[in-house]
């Protein structure tokens, strides 16, 4: 393998800038390892994960929104980054009410749709992903 580490380089650089010249010409990445997202945030290696998501209410529905879901001035990272960076500040009592607000303001934008929003905080193990182990714990933060 090592013989080869010379040649996935130059392949990973030029495909990385191929991906480059492609977003910004406006389609979908190419090449998923151009992304920073996988050198930067790895969560394969953890062994504890912490995420915050917002659920939408209709009714006496509660349904998840969905990060991935397109919308023209967010893309799934900054969804999910805009909702961590919030429901961290609210959970720890940093400026709640403001963050609450700009939350809120931010889950109108995303899901317009629905008649009010709950904050969850979701704790999980990276590792077991897709397994039947898998085991998902949910805390409710707030309701915006």
């Amino acid at each position: 393998m090592k013989k080869y580490t010379k040649y996935l380089f130059f392949f990973s650089f030029g495909m990385s800038l191929t991906s480059l010249f492609i977003i910004e010409k406006g389609y979908k990445e190419l090449y998923p390892f151009a992304s920073w997202k996988l050198f930067a945030v790895p969560s394969g290696g953890s062994l504890h994960e912490e995420r915050y998501i917002l659920y939408g209410l209709k009714g006496m529905d509660t349904i998840k929104i969905n990060y991935i879901t397109p919308s023209p001035y967010y893309d799934a990272n900054d969804k999910a980054l805009i909702t961590d960076t919030y429901g961290k500040q609210i959970e720890n009592n940093i400026d709640k009410e403001m963050s609450r607000k700009k939350l809120l303001i931010f889950a109108k934008d995303i899901e317009p749709n629905f008649e009010g929003y709950l904050l969850y905080k979701e704790s999980y193990n990276p590792r077991l992903i897709e397994t039947k182990a898998m085991k998902i714990a949910k805390k409710f933060i707030i309701e915006l």
